[in-house]
């Protein structure tokens, strides 16, 4: 983690636009694999500190002309947070239409589309971690209908489980 300097980094997050979404996504993969590969959780989050990176990373949420490719590590990089620390929900909370725009993602999903399959499944985790500890927040953004109808349009194309009872 030594080399990877946390303001460069996050300026490259706050880029969005032509030849800088490449920048954003080499900042994005760089997070996240400082995030997962940290084996210290409070060294990482003070390279990182979630009070800065979460809101700039819902931020991208709330770029309407984000890629589902760059969407997707966005929502690797949050679920990595919030797998860490409960603490950073109510910084993703505290953005204001961010669980909107992680909810709305799953609308427009393209299920034929690799990316937009992925980007779907980190969104749905995303949601599931949020909802632990502030459900109430993603029903007042709409989040239950919007799963609900993703499942209900979405549903046959996801991958089943064993039957109930049957052995495995």
């Amino acid at each position: 983690m030594a080399d990877v300097d946390p303001d460069t980094l996050l300026e490259w997050l706050q880029m969005g636009q032509g030849d800088e979404r490449d920048m954003q996504l080499i900042a994005l993969e760089q997070l996240c694999m400082l995030l997962l590969m940290s084996d210290n959780v409070d060294r990482c989050f003070e390279t990182c500190p979630p009070r800065t990176f979460l809101p700039a990373l819902c931020k991208i949420f709330l770029d309407e002309s984000a890629p589902d490719n760059v969407l997707e590590v966005t929502a690797r990089a949050i679920t990595y947070y919030l797998d860490v620390s409960a603490e950073c929900t109510r910084r993703i909370v505290g953005v204001d239409g961010a669980i909107k725009a992680l909810c709305n993602r799953l609308v427009v999903v393209e299920l034929n589309n690799r990316t937009s399959r992925d980007l779907a499944e980190q969104c749905v985790k995303v949601l599931e971690l949020i909802c632990t500890r502030e459900s109430g927040a993603v029903f007042e953004a709409g989040g239950l209908n919007c799963v609900l109808s993703f499942i209900r349009d979405s549903g046959h194309h996801a991958p089943r489980g064993p039957a109930p009872g049957a052995s495995v």
